[in-house]
């Protein structure tokens, strides 16, 4: 049922979109600010009935992880000026591999922008990888700093895929 208004919510909105769209045909002049705002409201609409809401018991086990890593201290890493800085991590699923950037969604179903740069390292076990060996899918560990507002990955380690169970399917004869 929940599936059946978001696909009405979707549909509602690209009806919205189309109507608009003919609407604003008129070549005499830009939109009014009543149009643009309409098109802005509905594109919200669209982008929000499009979000994944996070399941509840990831969000326990995100609580949980930040409790232990909270109760353990803060990792110190060192910066090139010799001093220390604090450093934070986060485990999830990489959503989108860019040049210089991750999108990670994490245990909790929120998307973070990673920044990678060229001293950041990459690694499997214990072994240091390639930044190419990163993809769509995997998921990984990763120790950040935020510099500028931003996250920037120290280390990217790249976690073994979880295998998810056997189904136990009964089969009817």
């Amino acid at each position: 049922m929940h599936r059946l208004r978001r696909w009405a919510a979707v549909a509602g909105a690209v009806g919205g979109l189309l109507g608009l769209g003919f609407a604003c045909g008129n070549a005499d002049g830009p939109p009014s600010a009543r149009e643009r705002e309409a098109r802005s409201e509905l594109l919200r609409d669209l982008i929000a009935s499009r979000e994944r809401m996070p399941d509840p018991n990831e969000l326990q086990a995100q609580r949980r992880d930040l409790q232990a890593e909270l109760g353990q201290g803060e990792e110190l890493g060192h910066g090139g000026s010799g001093q220390s800085r604090l450093t934070a991590s986060v485990t999830g699923t990489v959503e989108w591999v860019g040049d210089d950037e991750l999108l990670v969604r994490d245990t909790g179903g929120v998307e973070r922008d990673v920044r990678v740069l060229d001293d950041t390292r990459f690694r499997r076990g214990d072994r240091e990888v390639s930044r190419r060996t990163v993809e769509q899918g995997a998921e990984v560990q990763v120790s950040y700093d935020v510099q500028q507002g931003e996250w920037v990955a120290l280390e990217v380690t790249l976690l073994p895929q979880r295998v998810p169970p056997p189904s136990t399917s009964l089969e009817r004869r």
